[in-house]
């Protein structure tokens, strides 16, 4: 006993000495620099401690649960239409038309069409813009009509865009044509970049709109035959719904180009004021701040409001505490809760494991849970009871609550309900089926991955 004491005496002295040498060599580097650099040393360490904190320490600051003061009155109802107008801040509106366009063989075209028959105004803006085919095909389209008199402007996310072709850009913008990139890394907003527009707002004339989860990248070419090409969705818009939609391009552009966009050619009267079409829709647009959790809200309230069934498509599932817990108690109300996400095809395995470390809790509470199998699935948005619809941007994850620029539509529309719960079913036919008993006999290694992603998953 003694013989181990004194070797545990030695021990602790040897580590002591260490640290001590450690502290005593670190005192004498600093002695020996100039102060300035000492100075500079600091600082950067400082910045360095400062950017962490603000990159993953300020997300999910919102309320872990909520309280509903009231039952949540159905989503077909006026009562439910005027709460959720106010609780997010965005106006009830009515009117235009929508139609979901499956992959890029029906979203191109449609696009190409609406391009080509433009008579006054493009204004195009996605969060990804890569140079490659599909990049080419439109660029042509919109440089000829530039060159026509319609005025042509794209607004390029400074990292989502950086890889649009420059060169192609130059022709447009010596045509005429108008490029604005969003929030490019420059001094006195470093600490902003890394907050991004995810919005998809493509409008021609202010009368016919698309917005979804596509972009300009030949992964949306064809129509999800492998997996080098995604499974996504967009949706065509006119009216009413297409004006509104200009409301997400609009204000981005001013503050990227110092450009007011105002008159006829980007908000015609006759679209702005028709009232046919839909029954009623809400357009949220998020500029996220650090205490506005709207975006949350947006998506939560129709769960809590749905009678019958449920069902959710997202690319990315991190839901934070108030989601979870509308899924959960929605699912052991004995509704038809049904989540679709991808399989072993994604482009982010974190945010995949991070969202699987979650199945566990929502298959006690009845969800059922679907990974897709034949390539990555990149469609989003939310449908409840087939009447209430959400589509546009938004992720369920802690970037699109939180951090980015997002523009989403919630639509009473029954037809519009009906047409996504028929392709959502139609997807699960792809789709392999999570159960309870299967996924608590995983593998011990991929429960490992799947707890380090959801600390990890932050900015996913």
């Amino acid at each position: 006993m003694r013989g181990t004491r004194t070797r545990r005496t030695h021990a602790g002295r040897a580590v002591i000495a260490t640290a001590s040498d450690a502290i005593s060599h670190v005192r004498s580097e600093v002695q020996s620099r100039p102060w300035w650099y000492t100075t500079l040393l600091a600082i950067g360490f400082i910045t360095l401690l400062t950017a962490v904190g603000v990159l993953f320490f300020g997300i999910n600051s919102g309320p872990s649960t909520l309280v509903i003061s009231d039952e949540v009155p159905p989503v077909d109802s006026l009562d439910f239409g005027v709460a959720i107008s106010r609780l997010v801040g965005a106006p009830i509106e009515r009117g235009g038309t929508i139609q979901v366009l499956n992959n890029g063989d029906e979203f191109l075209p449609a696009l190409f069409q609406a391009i080509d028959g433009a008579k006054a105004s493009i204004n195009f803006s996605v969060y990804i813009w890569e140079d490659g085919a599909i990049s080419d095909q439109l660029l042509d389209r919109l440089i000829r009509k530039q060159s026509q008199g319609v005025d042509v402007r794209i607004l390029l996310d400074g990292l989502g865009g950086r890889k649009a072709p420059g060169d192609r850009l130059d022709v447009l913008e010596k045509a005429g044509g108008h490029v604005q990139k969003f929030r490019m890394p420059k001094f006195g907003s470093w600490t902003r970049f890394h907050r991004r527009n995810h919005r998809r707002s493509i409008v021609i004339d202010g009368e016919t709109g698309f917005t979804g989860g596509m972009a300009v990248a030949d992964q949306w070419l064809g129509h999800a035959q492998d997996p080098e090409h995604w499974r996504d969705m967009m949706f065509k818009i006119t009216g009413t719904l297409a004006s509104s939609l200009q409301g997400a391009f609009v204000d981005e552009w001013a503050g990227s180009s110092a450009e007011l966009l105002v008159g006829p050619r980007i908000f015609p009267v006759s679209s702005a004021t028709s009232s046919a079409g839909v029954e009623r829709f809400i357009n949220k647009i998020n500029s996220p701040a650090d205490d506005d959790h709207s975006m949350d809200y947006f998506f939560v309230l129709p769960i809590l409001a749905a009678r019958e069934r449920v069902y959710v498509r997202t690319p990315y599932f991190i839901p934070d505490g108030p989601l979870m817990k509308a899924l959960e108690k929605k699912a052991q109300a004995g509704l038809d809760v049904r989540l679709l996400v991808p399989g072993p095809v994604t482009d982010n395995r974190m945010a995949r494991f991070s969202g699987q470390s979650r199945y566990e809790v929502l298959l006690k509470a009845g969800v059922r849970i679907y990974e897709y199998q034949p390539t990555f699935l990149h469609a989003k948005g939310l449908a409840v009871d087939g009447k209430w619809s959400i589509v546009g941007s938004p992720n369920l994850n802690s970037r699109s609550r939180e951090l980015d620029e997002e523009n989403a539509f919630g639509i009473l529309d029954a037809s519009l309900g009906a047409r996504l719960d028929e392709i959502f079913i139609a997807d699960l036919r792809h789709s392999k089926e999570i159960t309870s008993d299967a996924w608590r006999r995983r593998n011990p290694l991929l429960r490992v991955l799947q707890a380090a992603s959801r600390v990890l998953d932050q900015q996913s």
